[in-house]
């Protein structure tokens, strides 16, 4: 089963700093949290984090997350949380959008790559390569209309694109190319 995922973090030099993750399997259960020891005044230095991802998450003033937020929780129950969630999926696949960065990201719940536990993959499926695979202009997919930088509507809005190259993976390849394939199979 495909579980798609996003994860919306601060990127440092050296390293990489949860925010939040979002992910939904096939079968429509998701998962949610909030980092509660990231870097407001960090996250909030940044002009387009702070525009894009901090207007997302649950805060009580200007500048403060919202500890007490069933969602906000430590990097390290999110981690125990992540693992339980993905556990039990059978068949287990990671997807997600430019998965390079998701997957380190994700990765960094446990430490490194080496760390992840079973039956965490070591790689994530890439919907935008996977989109270019098939010859399909990422301009002729679904628009996301939901929150684009919260992590579970973004999670989301991967799970209707992952169903839509997955028709397209499998549609009468003779039709047109591109836009008119995927609006076929979006239908």
């Amino acid at each position: 089963m495909k579980v798609f995922y996003n994860v919306q973090y601060i990127d440092y030099i050296n390293r990489i700093s949860l925010v939040s993750i979002g992910l939904v399997r096939e079968d429509g259960d998701s998962y949610y949290a909030v980092n509660k020891s990231l870097s407001a005044r960090h996250l909030l230095a940044d002009p387009s984090l702070r525009a894009a991802v901090w207007t997302h998450l649950p805060t009580s003033g200007d500048r403060t997350l919202d500890s007490g937020h069933p969602d906000v929780k430590l990097r390290h129950r999110i981690a125990v949380e992540v693992a339980a969630f993905l556990a039990d999926v059978p068949d287990l696949e990671l997807w997600s959008w430019h998965a390079a960065y998701a997957h380190v990201s994700l990765c960094r719940l446990w430490g490194t790559e080496a760390d992840l536990p079973d039956p965490v993959p070591d790689w994530t499926g890439d919907l935008r390569q996977e989109a270019h695979r098939l010859d399909i202009d990422p301009d002729d997919l679904p628009l996301q209309l939901t929150r684009r930088h919260h992590a579970l509507d973004a999670a989301r809005y991967y799970l209707t694109l992952g169903r839509c190259l997955d028709a397209a993976a499998v549609a009468d390849l003779t039709e047109a190319p591109g836009g008119d394939r995927i609006a076929a199979v979006a239908r």
